[in-house]
């Protein structure tokens, strides 16, 4: 079910980047929407990996590139700012993402050392105890 629902936000995300780059090139030069492409790696992270991550991240700068050269050109200060600041931005979010996958991994190797010792030192209690019979969970 989690599986799924990571497709879903994928394709939300590469969704995002798709109707943000049409839009910004059929708007023409006098609304910019281009610094909203930063939603899609942003949302990637609160469910991927860093390499899938910095995947949609490279996308939108991909598509970036695109509404800036229809725009003007990649060399205008107002799209090497964008350019910049996307950049900067996915690689934090792509640095996020890895922090995060890291602190999965070790919370599941301290559940799974807790769970051991739990094991060990609560071992069940037999199922008879005199007259009485014991169930346990």
């Amino acid at each position: 079910m989690e599986q799924r629902a990571g497709r879903g936000l994928l394709v939300i995300a590469l969704a995002r980047i798709v109707v943000i780059t049409l839009t910004d090139i059929g708007r023409g030069t006098s609304v910019h929407l281009g610094p909203l492409l930063v939603i899609a790696p942003t949302l990637t992270a609160s469910f991927a990996g860093p390499r899938l991550t910095a995947l949609v991240g490279a996308l939108a700068q991909a598509a970036l590139e695109i509404i800036s050269v229809f725009h003007g050109g990649l060399t205008t200060t107002n799209h090497v700012a964008q350019l910049i600041a996307l950049a900067v931005l996915s690689a934090l979010v792509v640095f996020i993402a890895y922090v995060r996958k890291r602190r999965a991994r070790e919370l599941r190797r301290v559940r799974s050392v807790a769970e051991t010792a739990q094991r060990m030192l609560l071992r069940p209690p037999s199922r008879r105890i005199g007259p009485l019979r014991v169930a346990w969970l």
